[in-house]
């Protein structure tokens, strides 16, 4: 085998590996609140290596594209005020969506920019900073650079810890609701049972994901729990035989494991 066969058959065993591993990763884990403030921290500093690293003469240059011109040095002026703004007004409170959106929008730009003249100085520390930016935009539903119509939104922790207590609840709840609702169906005896034991499954699995997110800690587990366990009640719900009124109790109290499974991207 010669040396070219070698390294083809290495290519191809190292792209089916990516295959898979695309095909069958979990989605990264959400971050904190306290790691989103730290990663604002962290752009700023790359974004200043950026603009170190660029030669003085491309910094004074203006670029010329299908939606107009820029000019490069008021571009990273611009860019490290909109990294400053989410910093400062990043809390617990406000999740600072705006603020995300115009640095992601932003870095789009300049990001395919550099794409295209790879041979500019500081496209390795831009790379870096781009790296940086993809957890940002993870932070807030979104993949960088942005596409069309983006949806930059973040759940903050106090926001999400609330929405999991409010699931708990809601699944308590749900219980009687479901019970009751189905008690005079016959050929749903099975399926309620064992839907009634997925319901206290998602209300401690709630439950924790909650207590976890308020300390600080991953949950990405629990939540997984809380939407195993909605998938395997609504499978139950879409029985023909499931009175209406007891779906439409469903329906109505999804808000709180909407705001988990966007908060997670699940």
């Amino acid at each position: 085998m010669t040396w070219a066969q070698r390294a083809a058959g290495l290519l191809l065993m190292g792209m089916c590996v990516l295959s898979f591993i695309g095909a069958h990763a979990d989605p990264i884990a959400r971050m904190s609140d306290k790691q989103v403030k730290e990663l604002a921290k962290t752009l700023a500093k790359q974004e200043k290596a950026v603009e170190k690293a660029l030669p003085s003469k491309f910094k004074k240059s203006v670029l010329r594209g299908p939606s107009g011109e820029l000019m490069v040095r008021d571009y990273f002026s611009d860019l490290g005020d909109a990294i400053d703004h989410l910093y400062e007004r990043f809390t617990g409170q406000y999740s600072a969506s705006a603020e995300a959106t115009e640095i992601l929008t932003r870095s789009s730009v300049m990001h395919q920019y550099f794409q295209d003249n790879p041979d500019v100085k500081g496209v390795n520390e831009w790379d870096v900073y781009a790296g940086s930016l993809q957890q940002l935009a993870g932070a807030y539903g979104e993949e960088f650079p942005l596409g069309d119509d983006p949806a930059v939104r973040r759940i903050g922790d106090q926001e999400l810890a609330e929405a999991a207590q409010d699931a708990a609840g809601f699944a308590k709840d749900f219980d009687s609701v479901l019970y009751k609702g189905s008690k005079k169906v016959s050929e749903l005896k099975d399926d309620v049972k064992a839907a009634r034991a997925e319901l206290k499954t998602l209300a401690s699995a709630s439950k924790a994901l909650s207590s976890n997110i308020k300390k600080g800690r991953p949950a990405t587990a629990e939540a997984k729990q809380v939407m195993q366990a909605v998938d395997a009640i609504e499978e139950v719900l879409d029985d023909e035989a499931m009175p209406e009124e007891v779906v439409d109790a469903w329906d109505a109290g999804q808000t709180p494991i909407n705001k988990i499974a966007q908060a997670f991207s699940l």
